[in-house]
């Protein structure tokens, strides 16, 4: 689960959001609330959230100040949602400069919060709670040496049961799952020209590079080569 903060003036406002994280199974462990910037940095510092869910108006320090501060004086990882009404949209979108990953319209939609939060952790999540700590366990360390085997024992669930929850809700095995990941990953990597396929191959988690190629083909259709020109 990812540890997230809520930061806004308004209760029902929060309420709303812990509903909708809670009744969609999202992999999100709210660890704590902030009804101001102030409470929001030191919560910040004190809880070590890797999501903020940041109402970009509010009385005293709004969003703004508090994404300005973090960003000057605070080294952990950290992922920003704004939070605005319409009328504050373009003065959200200064935020975006500041680091803030994606801006959610008030009032809040479930659908537009799944899609925001698949956005900013990298990986489409489910409504199974088991499925997306495996889905997050991969996101984190899908560049390291995984095995189906250990997968299993790590997260008490047989090999066959891992590859039935993957065939539901993605139609693939866990196999292919991890090696499309991968391809996704390695096509994002792409763009930075002067990296060259092996050293692309390898900080995706592919210690052989024939079978990256032979992958990568099956999944994009195309060499690594031609799919970069």
């Amino acid at each position: 689960m990812i540890k997230t903060l809520i930061v806004d003036d308004e209760i029902l406002a929060r309420d709303l959001l812990k509903l909708l994280i809670s009744k969609n199974n999202m992999p999100l462990e709210v660890v704590g609330e902030a009804e101001n910037g102030r409470e929001a940095i030191e919560l910040i510092f004190d809880l070590k959230p890797e999501v903020v869910f940041l109402d970009i108006e509010m009385p005293g320090s709004d969003g703004i100040d508090v994404m300005d501060y973090i960003k000057n004086h605070y080294i952990e990882p950290i992922t920003f949602i704004v939070i605005t009404a319409f009328s504050y949209f373009e003065y959200a979108q200064s935020s975006l400069r500041l680091g803030a990953k994606d801006i959610l319209l008030k009032p809040i939609e479930a659908n537009s919060l799944k899609e925001s939060i698949a956005r900013v952790i990298g990986y489409k999540f489910t409504d199974n709670p088991l499925l997306n700590d495996i889905l997050q366990y991969i996101n984190i360390n899908y560049r390291n040496d995984i095995q189906l085997n250990q997968c299993a024992k790590d997260f008490h669930i047989s090999v066959n049961q891992i590859n039935r929850l993957f065939n539901k809700y993605f139609h693939m095995t866990f196999i292919k799952y991890l090696n499309k990941f991968r391809i996704d990953k390695a096509i994002e990597l792409m763009y930075n020209e002067e990296l060259p396929i092996k050293e692309i191959a390898t900080q995706v988690g592919f210690n052989n590079l024939n079978y990256f190629y032979k992958t990568f083909k099956i999944i994009t259709g195309n060499t690594p080569k031609n799919y970069r020109q």
